[in-house]
């Protein structure tokens, strides 16, 4: 079967039954709020991210694997600021302006890009949370080629995955709720691997702390601190921009009312904010990020 752009997104409104309905003007209000919001803060974190990216290429002492990671997940928030979030704006306009194809395929698109960024930024915080600790339990066991390496394995992989919910919402409940079932599964196996890993990191923090001062083996804690708790702010923001949207969706099915519609789109543009936002922090709590971005900016506007 060949592939047909046109004729998924059909099957996709279909199975969604995608088209905009009459809705409060409370409702509309809120939605081109969201809008508003999503569309200011998209511009930003691509050139955010576009700045943090090119601070690690340009600093060869952030070519190690915990950098590559946290490039990796600037990668990710800046295609979220660059696709997903200008989809989600054009998605709710089309919704408040009742263009009912436009509303089609920009529902496809913000769930496709949705869908696969917020997956991917979960899997890659996971990764970094697994590297700190095997690099502090044992060496350095993740190199640079093996971390992209497996970061283009999870890309091509959940790429697959995605086409094949989307591709499969046209037929019956039970083959797209296996696609469903297989993205919970995973969701929960990475928060499983990351509260596990994490443990085991500040188990070896508490052990080190016991140690003799004076032992010459002692890993430079003060240092890995430091790059555990940015990690650990990086999942901080990932949970408290995502948890209203999960709360909003767990009401989503219980709760009928335009005021239910309106929190998801609130809650949908909290979720983008995160991709502004981790950038900041990066800066804030990585110095020669920070450094690095600075000679950046002084070099485009000095000279």
């Amino acid at each position: 079967m060949s592939f047909n752009s046109s004729h998924i997104s059909g099957r996709w409104c279909l199975f969604t039954l995608s088209k905009p309905s009459e809705q409060s003007s409370a409702y509309e209000h809120v939605t081109l709020a969201a809008c508003v919001l999503t569309a200011l803060l998209a511009p930003m974190a691509v050139v955010g991210n576009a700045f943090i990216l090119a601070a690690i290429w340009r600093n060869p002492s952030l070519r190690t694997p915990s950098y590559v990671l946290l490039a990796g997940l600037a990668i990710t928030d800046f295609f979220t600021g660059l696709l997903s979030q200008p989809c989600f704006v054009v998605y709710k306009l089309a919704d408040v302006a009742k263009n009912g194809e436009v509303f089609c395929t920009a529902s496809l698109l913000t769930e496709c890009f949705g869908l696969f960024f917020s997956s991917l930024t979960f899997v890659v915080i996971t990764i970094m949370a697994v590297e700190r600790w095997l690099h502090m339990s044992r060496g350095s066991l993740l190199t640079v080629r093996r971390v992209v390496v497996l970061y283009i394995f999870f890309v091509v992989l959940l790429i697959l995955l995605v086409f094949a919910r989307i591709y499969n919402s046209y037929r019956p409940y039970e083959a797209y709720n296996v696609f469903t079932a297989i993205f919970l599964f995973a969701a929960a196996l990475c928060v499983f691997v990351t509260a596990f890993a994490y443990f085991n990191v500040f188990q070896i923090i508490r052990r080190h702390q016991n140690q003799v001062q004076t032992n010459e083996n002692a890993i430079d804690m003060k240092k890995y601190k430091a790059t555990i708790f940015t990690i650990m702010y990086i999942l901080a923001i990932f949970v408290v921009s995502y948890l209203p949207y999960l709360c909003s969706l767990l009401v989503f099915y219980f709760v009928k009312s335009n005021k239910r519609l309106a929190t998801y789109n609130i809650c949908a543009a909290v979720v983008f904010s995160s991709s502004f936002f981790n950038p900041l922090l990066y800066c804030w709590r990585i110095k020669e990020i920070r450094d690095s971005v600075r000679s950046i900016i002084r070099k485009l506007f000095c000279n």
